[in-house]
This record gives C-alpha cells, structure tokens and sequence, in this order.
C-alpha cells in the first residue's frame, strides 16, 4: 500500500471533495479517482459513498483513515528518528506545557536550550489540556507537561511526575478570608473567574456544585490562564479555583488568599504525556529529567 496514496486519501475524507484535494496536494482529480481505486481493490471494498457534492467516508473508509494517520506518524517519527541520530545533538523538540505550569518550567527550559542544546531547535506550545491533547494525537506536539487523567490510558503514555491540589482563591481581605471553612451554599453567593467548562478541573468544580444540590458556579470571566485569575480577582470579590503552586508566584502572594473549603480542594497529578509508541526525541528525553527534577523539587517545597 502506497503511502502516497493514503495521503491523498487522507486529504480526500478531510475535505470531503476530489476537486478540494486535487488542489491542496498539486494532483488532477483523475490521478486522486485512481489513488482511491487502488486503494478499494486492496482493501475489497467501498471507502467513500456521494451524498450530493460530497464525498462521506464508509465504514471501512473510516477504519482505514484510523490506520492511515496512525501510518503517516510513524513515518514522520521514524525519518526523525534517523535524522536526529545522523546529526548527533542536533534534532527539533516539540514541547506543550499546561497553563498552571509555565512559571515553573519555563526558566528550566531557557536554561537547558542555551547550556546543553544550542543546535536543538524548539516549539514550545502553552495551552489548556485539552487542546495540547489533540495537538499531541495529531503529531503537531512530541510530548505534553501537564494535568495526568485516567482517560489518557486508552491511548497516551504517561509518566507521573507530581502531585498538587485545586483550591478556591480570592483577594486578600475577600469577604470569605477567614479561618472557618467557607461552604458551598456561600461560595454560590458570589461570581467566579474560571477556565472553560471543557477544562477537567471547571468540569470537576460544576459537577461538586450540582451533586450537592446547587446550580455550577456563577462565571464573570472565562479565562484560558490560571495565571492570569489575580488580575482579574485583584480588587474585586470574584472568585477563582486554581492549582494551589499558583498562589506561589510573587504577584499572587502579594494579592490572593486561599479560600479554605471542606468540599472544594482537587487532587491532580502532573506529569509527562505523550502518544503509545509514539517518537520522542532524544533531546526531550534529557530536558525531560532536568523537568522532572523542577516539578519534584517544587513539591518538595511545599511539606
């Protein structure tokens, strides 16, 4: 089976068109038709059926697109993989890291670049977990720093690196800073800043919220950076639900105080998480140890 072929075809069943892929890949639209002829004689049977303009993926058309950009990353990663060991040191690391923990990470990783790979180069990614999760499955990410969950078994490897917990935050001086535990039903009174509700930490806090009766938190402000939460707190009495490393930083001691709960307080791992037999680079496997060494010597900080 041609590799070239299941490019096409992958272009095919993304666009949906044989005039769209004829264009995007620089081939006529006859050569494209024999391409998927080629590719049902081997396969013994339809991949794509017409409805109207379009061009839908079968059954068997969807199961092969599976295999086909499964194909594709292994051949990327394996050209890499060679490459890298022609060069020596010199190869290309492609790094996401989680928005909690960029503060942490990033002077480790400017340290590293400019001491030991010079001739590396480097993309780093900051997003939410979701995001660098699919930018990590469709092989535009080697591996991902950040937030561990049970879910990633199914089809991603990962490495535990540490623990931290997900705590309520306010301003200094809100009107719930004080020593007893504030309650569900009073942290309902107020507005919130908080990540997307597809974000596993807003998902968790909703689900708290309504398994004790209450309708989710009231949100003021989403916000796509637990960084930035005391920018917007600072002043006011929103409040956030933030890895407890961040109240951490200079900024945020100076302005936010933990608001102590006995129902609200997330447990989360942190770690290293990368594709099932997926490449990673040999210059990502040494930064991943001076990461490691950061993240255990933060936790080590906070007993």
């Amino acid at each position: 089976m041609d590799i070239r072929d299941l490019a096409y075809f992958e272009a095919i069943a993304r666009l949906e068109s044989l005039t769209r892929a004829a264009a995007e890949v620089g081939r006529t639209k006859p050569a494209l038709s024999k391409c998927i002829r080629r590719l049902e004689d081997r396969v013994e049977g339809a991949l794509f059926e017409r409805r109207g303009r379009r061009l839908v993926l079968t059954a068997a058309g969807q199961t092969l697109l599976s295999h086909a950009v499964r194909m594709r990353a292994a051949m990327a990663d394996a050209l890499r993989d060679v490459a890298e060991m022609a060069g020596g040191n010199k190869g290309h690391v492609r790094l996401g890291l989680g928005t909690s923990i960029v503060e942490t990470l990033l002077p480790v990783i400017a340290d590293w670049h400019r001491a030991e790979a010079g001739r590396t180069t480097l993309k780093l990614q900051i997003g939410l977990n979701d995001a660098l999760r699919r930018e990590l499955v469709d092989d535009h990410l080697d591996g991902i720093v950040t937030t561990v969950q049970a879910r990633d078994e199914s089809n991603l490897a990962r490495e535990n690196w540490g623990e931290d917990d997900v705590v309520v935050v306010g301003r200094k001086g809100h009107p719930l800073d004080r020593r007893r535990a504030a309650t569900i039903s009073e942290l309902s009174a107020f507005q919130w800043v908080l990540a997307s509700r597809f974000v596993a930490s807003r998902d968790w806090l909703d689900n708290v919220f309504i398994a004790r009766g209450f309708d989710p938190p009231s949100v003021q402000v989403e916000i796509g950076s637990a960084q930035l939460v005391a920018a917007f707190i600072d002043g006011t009495d929103l409040l956030g639900f933030v890895p407890r490393r961040i109240l951490r930083s200079d900024h945020a001691r100076k302005t936010l105080v933990e608001i102590t709960s006995a129902d609200i307080k997330m447990h989360r791992s942190l770690g290293f998480i990368t594709r099932k037999a997926g490449y990673v680079p040999p210059a990502l496997m040494r930064l991943n140890r001076r990461l490691k060494t950061a993240i255990e010597a933060e936790g080590e900080g906070r007993t």
